[in-house]
């Protein structure tokens, strides 16, 4: 007797790409999409040969499942019962049926190959034993005096799990669905005892596999030009398709002579991350605090739907963007920490980025939370990985980053593979530099505020960490895929094949806050892309940091670290730049080494007409940008000056 279930695949066309079909062994395949999609036929309608059976299928996988997931299966729910032809999260495939209420099984010695056809043939054969074979060829069997297997009462699923299943490596006790992730062709199921022999006779000729979309993580078109753009973000239409809503992502660009890119993609919660030249990624962290919502870490890659996080853009001129990020720290029960019972408020983070066309951003990260003595972090250098890429792909185990502090001392290190894993090596002592290098001609740097007041660990001031040592036994670094992209409610998850969107970390970085007021902390950095060093960032760190004074008629211009910029509050202040008192305004700049200009940014509040001219030293400036950003409370001139200067200057603006 030969079962052929071609029709009921065909019910699952509609759920493939390429308007419903993919290409199969012979004629149309059935696509599966990996996270609910699923065949299900009644028990009922399902001859169910016990005594010998033989099932026959072909699978292309596009990923792995991250829990036990079969192919195909009659079995009970609740306890061993039935078969399973499944496949775990390395590709490797298994077999089992039950006997006297346990599981007997074989498994294959490797696992599948990715984006190809592969045959899987399961045998039962009644008091002999479990074979399987793969592409034709014998790769397990175990002997098992069994007589029959009862499965007449089991509905016959296809590439879903009935119930949650544990999930594999870290976080057992978290049980998950999962869909199969590719194409499902040819499923046959034979009850003639002698049908495994005869298809292993059959000559093995491999299938030219359906052409799947690309999976690459989106960041937007190359080249554009300085400033934030709202671009919708696709990643691959299955994927795509879950998600509620059509508000755009946010992508900043810096022009072509700095080919990177800033991108705040929903696929991560918007969490800001830096693609350098290469398309590699790095994320910076965000907002993670104590256990207290039940399950993990609260922190907003818990939020796997995007649902406490949004984004927006509040300024954009030719001088700067501000881009702000809204999210809340959740678990993955969706729990948020600190909750009052009585008022409902939670912990809340907001961060804005202020980017200027030199390719530097501030980020303040503002913290709202009932508990601003417990445990948080908020900076933490995570290398996210497309699917193909693992850690090894954008680390250099030789040169992973160099460190620098504000006095010139600086050193580089690679991975120092010794020992356990551990995330506390010191660096050096008071650095607040750091150039993470992912294989890049440009890669992510962060410059930390200096402030000697008292850090997350305790201590006074800047500090960094590195991680070391052999993480797991599938890459000596630290190796996840829970996140980005996953769609899985688990705390964390160790990865073990590039399949999927994942992530390692090298380094976490710990500053005073630059203010406590209230239930609010604020923490700053200074972030960007680098051809350089650590040491190397020195003179922009002081530049930040150490700003030179600025002065009108020997008034001092205030200056706020937290935007980088020279604040005046109105245009009366001026001498009248966008009035009638005067043509030109006239600062004086008193830069030094320990001070210097490395690029300046001045708002006048109330200004409405844009520069003609600047100078510095009598010499007109080139390059200088200006734009005006319009309030509620009015106009404001955003000046842009790319200024390098170690000793005083003198700098005229004149209007238009």
């Amino acid at each position: 007797m030969n079962i052929f279930l071609q029709a009921a695949l065909s019910a699952l066309f509609a759920l493939s790409f390429n308007d419903g079909a993919v290409p199969g062994v012979s004629g149309q395949a059935a696509f599966f999409d990996g996270f609910d999609s699923r065949i299900v036929i009644p028990a009922a309608d399902v001859p169910a040969p016990e005594s010998h059976f033989t099932v026959d299928v072909w699978i292309c996988p596009a990923a792995f499942p991250k829990s036990p997931c079969p192919v195909v299966c009659r079995q009970r729910t609740d306890a061993p019962g039935g078969w399973s032809l499944w496949l775990d999260a390395l590709g490797k495939v298994h077999f089992q049926v039950a006997a006297s209420g346990e599981w007997v099984s074989v498994e294959s010695p490797a696992g599948l190959q990715l984006r190809q056809w592969s045959r899987l043939s399961a045998n039962f054969r009644a008091g002999s034993g479990l074979s399987l074979a793969i592409d034709g060829k014998e790769v397990a069997k175990t002997p098992l005096e069994l007589p029959f297997v009862e499965q007449s009462a089991y509905d016959l699923w296809i590439g879903r799990t009935q119930v949650r299943t544990p999930s594999f490596y870290e976080n057992k006790d978290i049980p998950i669905y999962s869909s199969l992730d590719g194409a499902l062709d040819e499923l046959k199921i034979y009850s003639d005892k002698n049908a495994y022999k005869s298809l292993l006779k059959e000559k093995f000729v491999r299938p030219a596999a359906p052409e799947f979309e690309a999976r690459v993580l989106p960041s937007g078109p190359d080249s554009l030009a300085f400033g934030a753009w709202y671009i919708p973000l696709k990643y691959y239409k299955a994927f795509d398709a879950r998600w509620r809503g059509n508000l755009p992502d946010v992508v900043v660009g810096f022009g072509p002579e700095q080919p990177w890119k800033v991108v705040f993609w929903h696929g991560i919660s918007y969490a800001p991350c830096f693609v350098t030249d290469k398309g590699n990624w790095m994320c910076n962290e965000f907002i993670e605090r104590k256990k207290v919502t039940g399950w993990g870490c609260p922190e907003s890659m818990s939020d796997k739907h995007a649902d406490f996080s949004s984004v927006r853009i509040i300024e954009n001129t030719p001088a700067r963007t501000v881009v702000v990020w809204r999210n809340i720290p959740v678990g993955v029960n969706q729990k948020i920490p600190y909750q009052s019972e009585e008022t409902q408020w939670g912990d809340c983070s907001e961060e804005s980025y202020i980017f200027y066309p030199d390719g530097t951003g501030v980020r303040k990260m503002e913290l709202w939370t009932s508990a601003p003595g417990d445990w948080y972090e908020w900076c933490q250098s995570l290398q996210v990985l497309h699917p193909s890429q693992r850690p090894e792909d954008v680390l250099d185990a030789s040169k992973i980053m160099s460190v620098a502090a504000m006095d010139g001392r600086s050193e580089t290190f690679g991975w120092d593979f010794d020992g356990k894993a551990r995330q506390d090596g010191k660096s050096i002592p008071g650095v607040n530099i750091q150039v993470t290098y992912l294989k890049s001609k440009w890669n992510p740097y962060l410059i930390l505020e200096d402030g000697g007041g008292v850090n997350e660990k305790g201590e006074s001031g800047p500090r960094i960490d590195r991680y070391a040592g052999r993480w797991s036994e599938f890459s000596d670094f630290p190796w996840r895929n829970h996140w980005p992209v996953a769609q899985d409610y688990v705390i964390g998850r160790y990865a073990c094949i590039p399949d999927a969107p994942s992530h390692t970390y090298t380094a976490t970085q710990y500053n005073a806050p630059h203010s406590v007021e209230g239930l609010k902390i604020t923490k700053l950095m200074l972030c960007g892309c680098t051809e350089g060093d650590a040491a190397d960032l020195v003179p922009l760190a002081k530049s930040w940091l150490r700003a030179p004074k600025m002065t009108i008629d020997g008034n001092e211009v205030p200056y706020d670290v937290t935007q980088r910029a020279y604040v005046i509050s109105s245009p009366s202040d001026t001498s009248g730049i966008s009035g009638n008192a005067g043509e030109s305004l006239f600062f004086r700049l008193d830069a030094s080494a320990e001070h210097p200009a490395k690029g300046l940014c001045l708002i006048i509040n109330g200004a409405d007409t844009l520069p003609r001219e600047v100078k510095v030293n009598g010499a007109p400036l080139q390059g200088f940008k200006a734009g005006i950003h319009t309030l509620w409370s009015g106009p404001s001139l955003v000046l842009w000056l790319p200024l390098e200067a170690t000793s005083p200057a003198e700098i005229s603006i004149s209007r238009q």
